[in-house]
């Protein structure tokens, strides 16, 4: 059985040094010296299996080469998302810009705005608003869907979810420590790309306004990517909300004008499932 000193770093013995044999505690403490893999996962020599390393400024990041820790972010942000059922079915590919036999314009640039986002999501926003039924949703899991595919941590909730969410961990509070809300509300402040869908549906409060503004404004200061999807006109939120939703210095908004999917003919409705 291999013994491992409290660090949790390298043997203190292996088949290699003889059991009477003293080890090299020199190499052991060294901070550079490489750890066995604790978690199951692959060899690492970038990070020296411990799955992060420093960047040019010092900052602690998830290793790029064996992406590890970046795979359990994913897992992690898919406990209570709502990235389910037939969402996770929705792709680029089979939304259809068709309406009625003919191409429609307004839905292929809105693919189009969604496609460019899931590509290029660093340092910015995509704000799609727009009448219900006309397809935001289905871009939505699918920005979601290509980003988790390739890797990027992505957070995927509706506004109603989000806030039931929230409010079940504050009425949780006083009878279990297993999570907090401030611990859930930091999770969907940092996450590394947040879509939410619905925003509006909720039914404005000042708890939900004020919950909204809390996670926008914390995003928009660090300009971390971030998808917002309604069915309300911009100038309709809060002032400090809506001042943020239409930065042009940094956000796309799109006016989704395209018909209802429920008015598309049988066969349309059809293929585009």
């Amino acid at each position: 059985m291999t013994v491992r000193n409290r660090s949790n770093q390298t043997p203190l013995r292996s088949t290699r040094t003889p059991p009477d044999s003293e080890p090299d505690l020199g190499a052991l403490s060294h901070p550079d010296a490489p750890i066995p893999p604790a978690d199951g996962g692959p060899e690492c020599a970038y990070c020296q299996n411990r799955r992060f390393v420093l960047d040019a400024q010092g900052n602690l990041k998830a290793c790029p080469v064996c992406g590890v820790a970046q795979a359990r972010k994913v897992e992690a942000m898919r406990a209570f998302s709502s990235h389910a059922g037939i969402a996770l079915r929705q792709t680029f590919f089979n939304f259809k810009t068709v309406f009625n036999g003919q191409q429609d314009d307004i839905l292929r640039d809105c693919l189009e705005a969604a496609q460019d986002f899931a590509d290029h999501p660093q340092g910015r926003w995509l704000v799609m608003w727009g009448e219900r039924g006309n397809g935001k949703s289905h871009l939505c899991a699918a920005v979601a869907n290509h980003l988790s595919n390739a890797g990027l941590p992505t957070l995927f909730l509706t506004m109603p979810d989000l806030l039931a969410s929230l409010k079940q961990l504050l009425d949780l509070q006083a009878n279990t420590e297993q999570e907090s809300y401030s611990g859930r509300m930091k999770i969907i402040k940092t996450a590394p790309v947040l879509i939410l869908d619905d925003l509006g549906a909720e039914g404005a409060s000042i708890w939900s306004d004020a919950i909204l503004y809390e996670i926008l404004d914390c995003r928009y200061r660090a300009r971390l990517p971030t998808m917002i999807v309604t069915n309300c006109p911009l100038d309709a939120f809060d002032p400090r909300i809506a001042s943020r939703l239409q930065d042009n210095d940094f956000v796309t908004v799109v006016e989704n004008r395209a018909p209802d999917y429920r008015k598309r003919p049988p066969e349309e409705k059809q293929s585009a499932r």
